[in-house]
């Protein structure tokens, strides 16, 4: 019987994940594909705190300043920020 090596269909599986959350996020922006995949590199987020700090960038409910303090919470949430604005501008 053949040993599986669970590592490594964990790693395809993330790079999976990785590949299909930067196309969807290419589809709901301007930006090619090959710029979402530089700046998630460039600022190294997570998928998941990259969701959290677009939610809060999303919500009307809450002030500028109590945005930039949540994001200045999240992992690498600044970078996300300044980069995505990098791409913007």
């Amino acid at each position: 019987m053949n040993s599986i090596d669970w590592n490594n269909v964990a790693k395809e599986a993330a790079s999976q994940t990785d590949a299909e959350f930067n196309k969807q996020l290419a589809s709901l922006t301007n930006l090619k594909l090959s710029e979402v995949d530089a700046f998630i590199k460039e600022s190294k987020i997570t998928n998941a705190n990259a969701i959290k700090t677009l939610k809060l960038i999303d919500d009307a409910t809450i002030s500028n300043n109590e945005k930039a303090k949540a994001i200045s919470n999240i992992e690498n949430g600044l970078g996300f920020v300044i980069s995505l604005v990098s791409k913007v501008v």
